[in-house]
Parts: C-alpha cells; sequence; structure tokens
C-alpha cells in the first residue's frame, strides 16, 4: 500500500528514490522532466533545473515557487504538478518554510568557478 493509498497527504508521488514530502522542503532541487500537453511554454525548459524557494505566508504551503538559476522565483506550481512532471534530485533539510531569518536562495554558481575550500595535504617526498 503506498502513502496515496491510504490517505497520508504528507506525501505526493512515488519515485524511484523514495517520497516526496509535502511540503517539499525550501532549497530542493528538482528538473523539469515533463510537461502537459496543452502547456507548451515549458517545452522549451524541459531538462532546466530549478531549487524550491521558500513559501509565501499569502499562497499558503501548497503553492511552491521554483527559483531559477539566476536566484529569480520565476514560476509557481502545487505539489501534485511536481510530483508529475519533475524529479527531485535532492529534497533539503531546511527546516524553515517561509524563510524566516535565512539569507535570500542566491543564483546557482557554476562548479567550474566555486573556488574550492577543501585544502589538500602537501606530499612528503619519499626518501
Amino acid at each position: 500500500m503506498t502513502p496515496e493509498d491510504s490517505g497520508d497527504a504528507r506525501y505526493v508521488g512515488m519515485k524511484e528514490k523514495g517520497r516526496i514530502p509535502r511540503p517539499i522542503p525550501p532549497k530542493s532541487v528538482v528538473r523539469l522532466a515533463g510537461y502537459p500537453p496543452a502547456s507548451r511554454s515549458w517545452k522549451k525548459n524541459l531538462g532546466a533545473i530549478f531549487r524550491v524557494g521558500y513559501y509565501s505566508r499569502t499562497d499558503g504551503p501548497d503553492c511552491i515557487w521554483l527559483v531559477n538559476e539566476d536566484g529569480e522565483y520565476q514560476e509557481t506550481l502545487d505539489h501534485d504538478y511536481l510530483a508529475r512532471y519533475f524529479d527531485v534530485i535532492q529534497t533539503s533539510d531546511e527546516t524553515s518554510l517561509y524563510g524566516a531569518k535565512r539569507p535570500r536562495i542566491g543564483a546557482i554558481i557554476p562548479a567550474s568557478k566555486r573556488r574550492s575550500t577543501r585544502r589538500v595535504a602537501a606530499r612528503k617526498k619519499p626518501r
């Protein structure tokens, strides 16, 4: 029996890697994997990566804001649409749904432009 069959509204859709929490935490990473036939505007963004933005108290926790690569809140959708047309790449461990006392979600920094903070130990010369 799946959570949908049991009426458990905390989870939406079943994915190979597990269930999608409802509401999905802000800063989770999703990929557009499909679109409804009547909505061709999504076609040009197929494969695009988005992050889930902080929720708005006005809209409520069922209105998901998608944040694009530039850090702009771009689109809104609900959990059913998310489960049907998006793949969840990574579920965030963010606990603040509304971003209280949290910094704004910024632009995605490409891996090639990131400065590594990892230090590599110097190799010792063999004697």
